[in-house]
């Protein structure tokens, strides 16, 4: 159809209510949205612009919009166009974003993998630790299991020494004879035994001293206990009473203890005297202890038992 105002073609536009003629929206003042937001009764009675300059006393139906004219259209488009002037900037912001969340991404990905790896080093330390602490209790028990086979060794060894006793104090000298001291010993102690209750006798070196001692090994345990007893009960006993004049020395007679029993008794003795313990002796090659004369005796047989002196 034609424009009845411009003479131009159009496919779609407004028609007078009163003069029933034919406009495109642009001739008619008016937009095709305000067009179209009219509805069928104000379309119906919707006058063009010839038409309403014929009657401009009439007054517009109550609550009808004001048609919309070119430059209102036009306005429109402007503001429009002003709105979507920050379009490109926000679109860049929203592609700046994108790339910021992808880095992101990337960065949390990189820190898993990070994490895993932290993690499975950690699973890997702590089978570690597990392994040196089974290691460890191997290592205690086996610790335990050995000083209890040096502990029964160390009996053991002892109890071959029953027979045995250690003299000590007797000067050394060149070709002399063992067997002499020893009876001038048990003259001097005023306890005398047959020659023949002597399996051995031999010098051994002292720890920690120039000085050696006389071991004697006895065929029979209690006359071994008897020389021990007699010669300690002779207080005075020294070299000089079996043939070393002038030498002032005092001789001791005791049992003829091991390394370990040695050292667990000079332990005990210190403790004792620490604690005010009055007694300390050995006998039948046990370590015996007893606080004053009405306390009971007890024996100290290994590093354990040093606590029983309290």
């Amino acid at each position: 159809m034609k424009c009845s105002a411009c003479g131009n073609a159009f496919n779609d536009g407004v028609q007078c209510g009163v003069c029933k003629k034919h406009l495109d929206f642009g001739c008619a003042q008016l937009s095709e949205i305000g067009w179209r937001k009219l509805g069928s009764e104000r379309r119906a009675a919707w006058k063009c612009p010839a038409c309403r300059s014929l009657s401009p006393a009439s007054a517009a139906p109550a609550g009808a919009p004001e048609p919309a004219s070119l430059e209102t259209v036009l306005r429109e488009v402007r503001d429009m166009r002003r709105q979507l002037i920050g379009l490109p900037t926000l679109i860049e912001d929203v592609k700046s974003i994108k790339a910021e969340l992808k880095d992101l991404k990337s960065s949390c990905d990189f820190m898993n993998g990070r994490l895993d790896d932290f993690t499975t080093r950690v699973a890997d330390m702590e089978k570690r630790v597990i392994g040196v602490e089974q290691f460890q209790d191997t290592v205690a028990s086996l610790e335990s299991e050995i000083s209890s086979l040096h502990a029964q060794l160390s009996v053991s060894e002892q109890r071959t020494r029953l027979n045995n006793v250690e003299i000590k104090g007797i000067p050394l000298k060149k070709d002399e004879n063992l067997f002499s001291i020893v009876e001038a010993i048990s003259k001097a102690t005023s306890y005398s035994f047959p020659k023949a209750q002597i399996n051995y006798l031999h010098r051994v070196p002292l720890h920690g001293s120039k000085e050696k001692a006389i071991v004697v090994s006895f065929i029979n345990r209690y006359i071994k206990e008897e020389f021990v007893a007699s010669a300690r009960a002779c207080k005075t006993l020294s070299a000089a009473d079996v043939g070393f004049s002038g030498v002032s020395q005092r001789i001791f007679v005791n049992d003829h203890l091991n390394s370990a029993y040695k050292n667990l008794l000079n332990k005990v003795k210190a403790l004792a005297k620490e604690r005010k313990f009055s007694y300390v002796w050995v006998k039948y090659g046990k370590i015996h202890v007893r606080k004053n004369d009405s306390a009971p005796a007890f024996i100290v047989g290994r590093e354990a038992d040093l606590n029983k002196i309290a």
